[in-house]
């Protein structure tokens, strides 16, 4: 009987959610790669840009909880993720992209996070990758949304 008890245990500890620790907070960004946002262009590649309340159109878009940061991967694909550490879980720890566009870490926990290959996977104390957005679109107009 025991071993069924641990087996129980063991099968109820592994269905535990994590919740995401950033939660839900509106994302809406229209990137146009002709102009505005060329460093994001393909021949950028790897390239980073970050994209907060004080430098969007605050009448009709959205930078989510920490901010976002946008970036074209080392394979070409775009990718976006919240600013803030989700470790740390404030608006007030942001990440902040490495001179290579390799990792953005932060500042607090120390930890990595992978952008150079677009998934966010963490380096360090946390377990959580970093919050993803979608971008949508093609061409040189390219929409952020959650």
């Amino acid at each position: 009987m025991r071993p069924y008890l641990v087996m129980l245990f063991l099968l109820c500890a592994s269905c535990t959610k994590m919740e995401d620790p950033i939660g839900n907070f509106p994302v809406y960004l229209r990137l146009d790669l002709t102009t505005k946002d060329k460093e994001l262009r393909e021949e950028n590649a790897p390239g980073c840009k970050i994209y907060t309340q004080q430098n969007i159109n605050a009448n009709f878009e959205r930078a989510g909880f920490g901010g976002v940061l946008v970036v074209r991967t080392v394979t070409g694909s775009m990718q976006a993720f919240d600013l803030a550490c989700p470790y740390e879980a404030s608006r007030n720890v942001l990440i902040a992209p490495d001179e290579n566009t390799i990792y953005a870490v932060c500042p607090d926990c120390g930890t990595k996070y992978d952008i150079a290959f677009g998934t966010g996977a963490p380096d360090g104390v946390s377990r959580f990758y970093l919050k993803r957005y979608n971008v949508v679109g093609s061409g040189s107009q390219l929409t952020v949304t959650n």
